[in-house]
This record gives C-alpha cells, sequence and structure tokens, in this order.
C-alpha cells in the first residue's frame, strides 16, 4: 500500500517550489525547499548541483525573461519520492544577452518563447534533492530565432 500522507506531502513541496521558483522567479526558494546537493537539470542549459548554483540559474533566467514565468497545466503525478509536472511558460528576451550552443541572442532582442515541458523532481525527506526537466527546445531556438523554422 502506498503511502499516500507521503505523496501528498510530496506534491504540495512541488507546487509552492513551482509556484516561487518558476512562477514568480524567486530565488529564496530554493533554501527553504531545496537539499543543499539538490540536483537540477534540464538539458538546454545543464546540470548544475547545489542551492547556490540553482539560484543562479533563476537569477539568470530573470535577467534575460524579466517578464517570463510558467504555470503547472494539470495534476501532479506523484509515487514514492517521485512527482512529475506539466507545465507551459516563457517569456520575452528584454535582458542581457544569451549564449546558448545553436547561437547567441544579442541583448533584449525583443523575441518570445512560449513552451511547454515535462519535469520529474525527486523529494526525500521533505526537501526537493532532484529537478530534471524536458521542454520543447526545438521550438524555443525557432521561436527565438537561433534555428530556421523550416517553412517556406
Amino acid at each position: 500500500m502506498a503511502d499516500t500522507s507521503r505523496t501528498e506531502r510530496n506534491k504540495a513541496i512541488v507546487t509552492r517550489w513551482w509556484s516561487a521558483f518558476w512562477g514568480e522567479l524567486n530565488p529564496e526558494i530554493v533554501d527553504e525547499l531545496a537539499a543543499a546537493d539538490i540536483r537540477w537539470y534540464y538539458p538546454l542549459v545543464g546540470e548544475v548541483r547545489g542551492r547556490e548554483e540553482v539560484k543562479e540559474r533563476i537569477i539568470g533566467y530573470k535577467a534575460r525573461f524579466p517578464d517570463g514565468g510558467f504555470e503547472l497545466t494539470d495534476d501532479l503525478i506523484a509515487e514514492g519520492e517521485r512527482v512529475v509536472a506539466l507545465w507551459e511558460g516563457g517569456g520575452t528576451h528584454t535582458g542581457r544577452s544569451w549564449t546558448l550552443p545553436v547561437g547567441t541572442l544579442p541583448e533584449a532582442s525583443g523575441e518570445k518563447a512560449q513552451y511547454t515541458g515535462t519535469t520529474v523532481f525527486t523529494v526525500r525527506d521533505g526537501k526537493i534533492t532532484g529537478e530534471h526537466g524536458q521542454a520543447d527546445y526545438f521550438g524555443v531556438m525557432q521561436q527565438l530565432g537561433l534555428i530556421d523554422s523550416g517553412t517556406g
């Protein structure tokens, strides 16, 4: 029999994290809800470990996309230590430049990106120890003008 109370507790932790970290782009939630050795990974920007590096990622995103934000689009799915989230969001690149493997957005390019993704969280002892996400990065690169859309 599954531990329903732990599952619900883990979903509540991820919901709070998502609302503050991704919804508000607020790095302060990291000290409260992340384990000291959190592993955070998204293929477009790579892997980081530890609270300070995770904070730097959201601070960097907000510096590039000040109007950015993401929201959950469906109920969370949870079993044991894992919580899965479906999401969407994005923003307008009105901040600092951004260099990616496929090119560079100059400062305040004005390009917009809206996309969807899936993230798997690991929650142990009330702290997020892992965040591993996937998104429509091909679509993001097209929207930002970094790769050809292949149409036309």
